[in-house]
């Protein structure tokens, strides 16, 4: 009778605790406003990446002679137009600690505080000085955002197209992992003032329409696990238990009936 109680306990305690994950926290974006054959339209909000001290930039002139485009262009001097990431970073011109590059011919520029379009038509007035049909193109070498945690494959992403958004970065690391609480990612976000940090909401449509949707260089994308991680893991040393005393509570009821 006892043995008998204890496994009518155990089935309880494991359909409780293996039922507690609802729709929610596993889906994406959900919204009970979207029906079959309708659409709806999220206005979002893009966030310019403003340029800061220690950023890398590839500044490329185009329309030069030979022997001065060497100064500039990161092709010119390994020989290929297939340029890795290290070359480009070796090759790039840092912002110093004063938000300063230091271009060949140019001089000093102050591009700390701009973004990558005013910073190109910045050094492009520059160039015009010296060089009246050069053409400049600037891009940000050090594009790249980090995925943490509960997914398939964490790790740091190059970004080639200067527009990411948290979703997008999400794929690249394979997705979260079904303990994943899409409800609660943290997204730390570097400023000249420090790290901001904050919660982003997948569950729910409202982050299309966040600023935060759309990633910026450097960013760190960090997905927790759900509560029911914890406990799915407390579930499965509970039924080892209560399979223990289960057992043990058949054997003491076969010795005291043979006793009897």
């Amino acid at each position: 009778m006892r043995s008998r109680s204890l496994l009518c306990l155990a089935i309880g305690l494991m359909l409780v605790l293996g039922s507690c994950v609802g729709r929610r926290s596993i889906n994406y974006l959900n919204d009970p406003s979207l029906t079959p054959g309708a659409s709806k339209l999220f206005e979002n909000q893009k966030f310019e990446y403003r340029i800061q001290v220690n950023d890398v930039l590839s500044i490329r002139v185009l329309g030069l002679d030979d022997a001065t485009q060497r100064y500039f262009n990161v092709e010119s001097q390994t020989g290929n137009s297939m340029v890795s990431d290290a070359a480009l970073y070796v090759n790039g011109f840092s912002v110093d600690k004063n938000g300063q590059v230091q271009l060949p011919q140019a001089g000093k520029l102050k591009l700390q505080g701009l973004t990558v379009g005013e910073a190109q038509d910045l050094v492009q007035r520059k160039i015009n000085e010296y060089f009246t049909t050069a053409t400049v193109i600037l891009k940000m070498v050090n594009w790249r955002v980090s995925v943490l945690g509960n997914v398939s494959r964490p790790g740091t992403f190059m970004v080639y197209n200067n527009q990411i958004t948290i979703l997008d970065a999400l794929a690249l690391a394979g997705g979260p992992d079904e303990f994943a609480d899409k409800g609660h990612i943290t997204l730390m976000r570097q400023s000249d003032r420090g790290v901001q940090a904050l919660y982003v909401d997948l569950s729910n449509t409202d982050v299309l329409r966040s600023e935060y949707y759309y990633l910026l260089p450097n960013d760190v994308v960090y997905v927790p696990a759900m509560r029911a991680r914890s406990g799915r893991l407390n579930l499965e040393v509970l039924a080892i238990i209560l399979s223990t005393l289960s057992t043990a509570a058949v054997v003491f009821t076969v010795i005291q009936n043979n006793t009897n």
